[in-house]
């Protein structure tokens, strides 16, 4: 089955985990990149089923810390026991650790605004969601596949369809696309990733 929330690491099949990547995980026999992939996707599939749940309670806030961190606890709680906590440590992408929570409240208040003012057509405020959530990068891993549910799950909340992620099937090359695409929308040109989310 393709899986339109491909790997954020590019899969290496029988290569070994290091000490560092391995840290927190909570599963012994996961000893390869193929092992947690496997493990990973069961537990992001438990994750989207908890979400569609959610997202149809009048009284859950989908744009919202609190749905953020319970969604990435609910698709790797069975295999980190970080699942749902923001990092700690600096890292070569993301804003600061101490500016993750301030980052993330500014960036719900302006997908509020958004949908209040219509200030973005649906497709393009959940491409921004999204962007911006992987931009800040939450949490120690998963911060790729974390917002693209959440991006699913902003539209599907506001009458939307679920974006495609790119051309079945969801391998390297499509990976390849959405990194350029994200890139690109770093330098504050979206019209690429617009485009890849619906191709």
């Amino acid at each position: 089955m393709a899986d339109p929330y491909f790997h954020d690491a590019l899969d290496e099949g029988q290569t070994p985990l290091d000490p560092d990547e391995a840290r927190g995980l909570k599963l012994g026999w996961v000893a390869t990149r193929t092992d947690l992939n496997d493990a990973e996707g069961e537990n992001i599939l438990q994750g989207m089923r908890w979400a569609r749940a959610q997202i149809r309670r009048k009284d859950v806030v989908v744009n919202s810390e609190a749905f953020l961190r319970q969604l990435h606890e609910r698709m790797f709680n069975q295999v980190w026991d970080w699942a749902g906590t923001f990092r700690q440590t600096e890292r070569n992408i993301g804003v600061a650790p101490y500016q993750i929570a301030t980052q993330l409240r500014q960036l719900f208040d302006n997908a509020h605004a958004w949908q209040e003012f219509g200030t973005y057509p649906l497709d393009e405020q959940a491409v921004r969601l999204h962007h911006q959530l992987t931009f800040i990068h939450p949490f120690p891993n998963g911060n790729g596949r974390c917002s693209r549910v959440m991006a699913d799950m902003f539209l599907l909340r506001h009458g939307g369809e679920q974006f495609s992620w790119g051309p079945a099937p969801h391998g390297r090359m499509v990976r390849q696309e959405y990194l350029a695409a994200i890139r690109k929308a770093d330098c504050g040109d979206i019209a690429s990733l617009l485009a890849f989310v619906r191709s």
